[in-house]
């Protein structure tokens, strides 16, 4: 294979150079070599492409890559047609690239090289040529990422354990003893190197690696490592010494030594490092701002109640309550002007109740059902143009405590969709307060022509018609109290009589008490992939949002454990319950479900 010059002279610098690099600076030099450079011939671009390619793989430790390989594309991305683009790509290697490694992997003088060429070899070979690599250059590569490790070639510290790590899988991977043992000394000597209190990253390996693992360290190796953790968990929790005192360092050594002593027996030596933890968190907290003390302390009280420190959780839960008195003041308020003429806005509500009563109560009970793809439109256009924003988790604060949280948008995509949810139902509440007032001018619906509406649905069979009317003439009467706690049961009563429609039982095995039933609730009738595929997404979301998630608006919970006051009973929740009425009434016959699509 043809190397073009320019790629040689590139490669020959990193060869030559003692000062520390990594990968991506050499896959860097090369592309801006490439820039002032010509056309290419056929043979010099893939020779390019051997090594630019070598440079660009990203390293999976967990083998999760497309091809269930170290080395993973750094980019994958889906053409509009649907099929899956990776950068670099294996598909664009073949045979005699992977024979152009073998020849760099003995050749190379850098041990960074050599460990890269090396691995590729060893690991990509099969996947590109179907044909099994040589051993021999597993052996080169764990041999030359500790001889990188050993002469300090790595930028930053974790890139030097990152190159150990690969070293010992690969080492366990041929089953080579000596380079195994080789590897496990060096693992120790290269944390008393590198380990630093102010950087977790520098001191969790040797026991994320090594502990539990008989077949690599003896029980007192084991001890050095224990001991090595307990002392590192001393600096991080000293809070007489700003430069080692480190909250989160001090949980990252707690969690690992809990480990230990749950495997020991050791309770004792559980509740002192997870104490020892907590009262890091709960020293920051208590200058801290609102916001940040809960959030904080909120880890704390539930690490102290699965190590069963009751009267310590009791204490931080009455912190983290005293903090959320004053988050309002801690709390900015973000706008977002939309603009709708007084001409739109009519046009729209005319539109919604011109025809007869039940086309308006059909438009009104389709239109303001959340569409889920829309909520998922939005975080997908989060994800992509504030990256920075979809990384940060969100809490929904209730009660003066914690109530709910989502992670990231893509480490928690179910969380950030329902609280996403939450919000457009919020949004679109304003306009379906207006729509049914319009209704209602319009048509000034009875009591009696609703439920001839309602029980148009077979669902509604199933419903205490008495409780159902005076629910509704509660509702029409504006008792929103009396209207909201008598509705919301009725809607849970008219999912149970969509499981008897389904000939799907209404109750469940009480947990503990063998032979004792009990009706499902809420939560049981919308978690059951029948009754998920039979509503539809947007349905079911809808009503799980709403009602019973409390990342939601949660109301049938809130409702039923006491937790609104008079004031929270108002116009817009009661409205919003009696569309969720509207859109049970919906649900039809699979033989006349096409009359409501068309309405």
């Amino acid at each position: 294979m043809k190397t073009p010059g320019f790629v040689n002279v590139v490669l020959g610098q990193f060869e030559n150079q003692t000062e520390s690099f990594n990968e991506a600076q050499v896959f860097d030099a090369l592309r801006t070599a490439r820039e002032s450079y010509g056309d290419f011939t056929d043979e010099d671009f893939k020779g390019f492409q051997a090594e630019v390619s070598a440079f660009f793989f990203y390293e999976r430790r967990n083998c999760d890559s497309p091809w269930g390989t170290y080395f993973a594309p750094t980019f994958t991305g889906t053409r509009t047609d649907g099929t899956t683009v990776n950068s670099p790509d294996i598909k664009e290697l073949d045979t005699e690239v992977v024979a152009h490694w073998e020849a760099r992997a003995k050749e190379s003088k850098n041990p960074v090289l050599r460990a890269r060429y090396a691995d590729l070899v060893w690991d990509l070979s099969r996947p590109i040529t179907d044909q099994r690599p040589d051993v021999q250059y597993a052996r080169i590569a764990i041999d030359s990422y500790l001889e990188a490790a050993e002469r300090g070639f790595y930028t930053i510290e974790v890139g030097g354990i990152q190159s150990i790590e690969r070293a010992l899988d690969l080492a366990l991977s041929i089953s080579d003893k000596e380079r195994v043992k080789r590897t496990v000394d060096f693992m120790f000597a290269f944390y008393d190197r590198i380990a630093s209190p102010q950087h977790v990253g520098t001191w969790v390996f040797l026991f994320d690696d090594l502990h539990g693992r008989k077949d690599l360290i003896t029980s007192e190796r084991e001890g050095e490592i224990v001991a090595r953790l307990e002392d590192m968990l001393s600096k991080v929790c000293d809070r007489n010494n700003k430069e080692t005192f480190d909250p989160w360092g001090a949980e990252a050594a707690a969690e690992r030594l809990a480990t230990h002593y749950r495997r020991q027996g050791d309770e004792r030596g559980v509740t002192r490092v997870v104490k020892a933890y907590g009262e890091a968190f709960e020293h920051i907290a208590h200058e801290a701002k609102p916001m940040l003390a809960m959030v904080w302390l909120q880890s704390v009280f539930e690490k102290y109640q699965q190590t069963g420190l009751k009267d310590d959780a009791e204490r931080v839960q009455l912190k983290v309550q005293e903090k959320a008195k004053n988050t309002a003041a801690d709390m900015q308020e973000v706008r977002a002007e939309v603009r709708l003429s007084k001409e739109e806005i009519n046009s729209y509500l005319n539109w919604i109740a011109s025809g007869d009563l039940r086309t308006s109560l059909l438009r009104v009970a389709g239109r303001f059902i959340p569409d889920v793809s829309d909520a998922r439109g939005f975080l997908a256009e989060m994800v992509e143009k504030f990256p920075l924003q979809a990384l940060i988790g969100v809490v929904r604060i209730d009660d003066a405590q914690i109530v709910a949280q989502a992670r990231s948008v893509e480490d928690d995509q179910e969380g950030r969709l329902h609280m996403q949810l939450a919000q457009n139902i919020q949004i679109s509440q304003v306009f379906l307060v207006m729509s049914l007032q319009k209704l209602r001018e319009r048509h000034n619906p009875t009591v009696v022509q609703l439920l001839e509406f309602l029980y148009e649905s077979p669902v509604f069979s199933g419903a205490d018609k008495e409780m159902l009317a005076d629910g509704l003439t509660a509702y029409q009467e504006e008792d929103f109290v009396k209207a909201v706690h008598v509705l919301i049961p009725q809607i849970e009563r008219l999912l149970r009589a969509l499981l008897t429609l389904m000939g799907i039982p209404t109750s469940k095995l009480v947990r503990g008490q063998p032979g004792i039933m009990q009706l499902k609730n809420i939560n049981d009738i919308l978690s059951d992939q029948r009754v998920r595929k039979s509503l539809g997404e947007n349905l079911w979301r809808y009503l799980q949002v709403f009602l019973a998630d409390k990342r939601g608006i949660n109301l049938r919970n809130r409702v039923a454990h006491g937790l609104l006051n008079v004031k929270e009973f108002n116009r817009p929740v009661a409205d919003q319950v009696f569309h969720a009425l509207l859109a049970l009434g919906l649900i039809r016959e699979a033989a006349k479900a096409e009359e409501i699509d068309s309405a």
